[in-house]
């Protein structure tokens, strides 16, 4: 038994990584009818109406299994907040930045990236610039 693969290191663009993934599944698609219509004329006269019925069950189960498979690769998680969020509000002083609050409320070790990120989704903001005497909301993680 052959066994392919979808991924390969020589490819850098995700363009690349569908084109081949989309080939494997078509190729994958034809050998199991090829298979299936294979074991139903065995089975089966191809004349008959059961024939007929064999040859239209198996190729119902091979598209729902695509089907299902496809809604498999195409789900994406949900990136909506989780729920309500406790928040602080801070005056922004001389000073003060974004990245700032940020590393203020980062445990140690962890990336400060995410916080910025958090606190600018919070405030409605699309630059991380601040005013002096701004009132900006932070997440309080108590």
């Amino acid at each position: 038994m052959v066994v392919r693969t979808c991924a390969s290191s020589s490819m850098s663009a995700p363009s690349n990584l569908f084109s081949v993934c989309r080939a494997y599944v078509r190729s994958v698609f034809s050998s199991v009818m090829a298979r299936l219509l294979g074991a139903a004329k065995v089975c089966v006269s191809g004349q008959g109406f059961v024939g007929v019925i064999v040859r239209r069950f198996a190729v119902s189960l091979a598209v729902g299994a695509l089907t299902l498979a496809g809604v498999g690769w195409m789900a994406r998680p949900a990136s909506s907040a989780p729920g309500p969020q406790e928040v602080v509000t801070r005056t922004v002083r001389p000073g003060d930045n974004v990245w700032s609050f940020a590393t203020s409320i980062t445990p140690q070790g962890e990336d400060v990236t995410k916080n910025v990120d958090r606190i600018m989704q919070i405030n409605n903001m699309s630059s991380p610039n601040l005013r002096v005497g701004d009132r900006i909301l932070i997440p309080s993680d108590d």
